[in-house]
């Protein structure tokens, strides 16, 4: 704030020839820094204000980070429990062999596995299968068989000559991808067969290494694995592994395809704030990928390994952008804000004392110009109060609701209501900053530092997207609000065109009591129009001229500034110029006023934008 200079003082009487020269008597000279006490209050203010910052942030990260891991943690638990579910189906299959005597029928076998829902209820299993083992002196009797049962095309694959054989007969859902596995000796696969032995040996369920399955097509393929479980002849000693081999009547089994798998559990939400990589083994090398949801970030990181039924499996799991913003916070930036403005007014006061200190040292040793001096004091007195009450009027309830949030970020660091005294404090900040950003805007446009960037827009999804803030404004004062736009699309600036809309919106909003507000856009002959129409108390002939003027605002004679700056439909003006629109104001006292903002079919150089006519249309 300026701080108007004082009044020159009386000359002071001549010093008589014998006394001794008097020293000049301290003026404030206006720097902020003027002494070396002010050096160090700034250096303290800044370095607590730093540490106070540097520690908020270590805070949130630590915080960030511990429910990144818990997050982490979680979606690997997901993994495992999902996993879990598909094996106890798997073992509810066996059981219903077991009960047949290790038989069981085609019939038996679809009405289980459609009981279960498998398609609807467990996304990614491709479906539940039963391998059969045949040994090789079996191999045309099996063959047999099936023919004889209506499937007359079925033969054990791949051909070749092996001890035994372990052909799929039974695979549901029996259509699709799943035909392509019926008959399939899986084996004769080392992949497979790997998996098998592990799981005949164990008596438990194992899994496969990453692999194609045979139902994969030529289109979206994906990695795949598959889940064994045993079933051996329960009439026989299973207690060795020996045992357990020589008892083995064959695999239930499901196979999987990884992206279908991952993409089902990730649907519970957890894709909105983590990326997560699934890789087959110990090793993060591009082979062993089976899943990536997305990009992966460095902010956030972390790597698990789990067990999938005697596979290992590593995660490799990363917070989102969305992540990272719901563990953002602004209280690191607050207290900085603070402390910087706490520290400068800080520096002031001791400013202020020093000057004081000053002049009383000066008025003790010069008593002779005690007159000089005291009318100094008393103009340098009266500057001061002015200033103190100026900025004391101007300041007090910022800095007074500075102080109330200040105390309680401080008091509750940790408290959730923390976020919102500083959402608050931010909002009056942000509405001064609006009122610089009206002014900086007119100056940027000015200066001619901008250019548009024109494309195609497609004008009613456009109108509907920016009317909808209005909308609700409207509703809350009672007024009726229609937007009304055909298919019109238009080559412009989005950005601009926006913020002419906004503006034209804003004033309407501004000036209506009462009625209602349309927005309409209709086309013609070499141009589209936008026309934004109100119901309020409408323009004076005399004053058409003048609205687009900076500064001007009608009925705020006393410059309130909760009223605006006066400087919307003058942004209007000259982004209108800038991109050689046409804007023209129809208005009568009483009946309201009309904006039409005219949009030329094809781009034209920049041209006179504003027109006024007396009546309304």
């Amino acid at each position: 704030m300026d701080v108007p200079l004082p009044s020159a003082p009386a000359a002071p009487p001549k010093p008589r020839h014998n006394e001794p020269k008097r020293k000049r008597a301290a003026v404030p000279d206006g720097r902020l820094f003027r002494s070396w006490e002010s050096w160090v209050v700034f250096g303290l203010g800044l370095l607590l204000t730093g540490l106070a910052w540097l520690l908020l942030t270590e805070q949130n990260h630590r915080l960030a980070e511990a429910r990144f891991r818990a997050l982490s943690r979680d979606l690997a638990g997901d993994v495992s429990e999902r996993l879990d579910t598909y094996e106890q189906m798997l073992q509810g299959a066996v059981a219903m062999v077991d009960a047949g005597g290790g038989q069981v029928s085609r019939t038996e076998w679809r009405a289980y596995v459609t009981g279960l829902h498998v398609e609807d209820r467990y996304p990614g299993i491709q479906g539940i299968g039963y391998a059969r083992r045949v040994k090789a002196h079996d191999r045309e009797q099996h063959e047999a068989s099936l023919h004889a049962a209506g499937f007359y095309s079925y033969r054990v694959t791949p051909e070749g000559e092996r001890p035994e054989y372990f052909p799929i007969v039974y695979i549901e859902p029996f259509a699709s991808r799943n035909l392509r596995a019926f008959g399939f000796d899986m084996h004769a696969e080392p992949t497979r067969q790997a998996a098998m032995e592990r799981a005949r040996s164990t008596g438990t369920a194992a899994a496969t290494a990453r692999l194609r399955l045979v139902q994969e097509t030529d289109e979206d393929v994906q990695p795949g694995f598959l889940i064994y479980v045993p079933v051996y002849d329960q009439t026989l000693p299973l207690t060795t592994a020996a045992d357990r081999r020589e008892a083995l009547l064959g695999f239930v089994y499901s196979p999987f395809r990884a992206h279908d798998l991952m993409r089902s559990i990730m649907s519970q939400g957890a894709s909105q704030l983590l990326d997560i990589r699934v890789y087959d083994g110990t090793e993060t090398s591009p082979d062993s990928l089976m899943f990536d949801s997305a990009p992966s970030r460095d902010a956030f990181r972390d790597v698990l390994r789990i067990e999938v039924f005697g596979r290992p499996w590593t995660l490799v799991l990363s917070g989102t952008h969305a992540f990272e913003e719901s563990v953002a916070s602004a209280t690191p930036r607050g207290v900085l804000f603070a402390g910087l403005i706490i520290t400068l007014l800080l520096v002031a006061t001791v400013n202020s004392v020093l000057q004081d200190r000053d002049r009383m040292a000066e008025l003790r040793r010069s008593y002779d110009a005690l007159a000089l001096a005291r009318a100094e004091a008393e103009q340098a007195n009266a500057a001061k109060s002015r200033f103190l009450a100026a900025a004391s009027h101007d300041l007090r309830q910022p800095l007074q609701t500075l102080g109330i949030y200040l105390h309680m970020i401080g008091e509750q660091a940790e408290n959730p209501r923390q976020r919102k005294l500083v959402d608050a404090a931010r909002d009056g900040f942000e509405a001064t900053q609006r009122l610089l950003n009206s002014l900086m805007d007119i100056a940027t446009l000015e200066t001619g530092v901008i250019s548009p960037q024109l494309s195609e827009l497609d004008l009613p999804v456009f109108l509907q997207r920016i009317c909808e803030e209005g909308r609700l404004e409207a509703a809350g004062k009672g007024l009726g609000f229609r937007v009304t736009c055909g298919g019109a699309r238009v080559t412009t600036d989005p950005a601009m065109l926006e913020r002419i809309v906004r503006n034209l919106l804003s004033n309407a909003l501004k000036y209506t009591h009462s009625g209602t507000i349309r927005v309409t856009c209709r086309q013609a002959r070499g141009f589209t129009a936008i026309k934004v129409q109100d119901t309020g108390p409408g323009i004076p002939q005399d004053r058409l001229h003048l609205i687009f003027e900076d500064f001007y605002q009608i009925g705020n004679p006393e410059r309130d500034r909760r009223k605006g700056l006066g400087l919307g439909l003058a942004t209007v003006a000259r982004l209108s110029r800038l991109l050689g629109y046409r804007v023209r104001v129809l208005s009568r006292p009483g009946r309201g006023a009309i904006f039409l903002v005219e949009i030329p079919d094809e781009a034209s150089a920049p041209r006179q934008t504003t027109e006024t006519a007396a009546s309304v249309v």
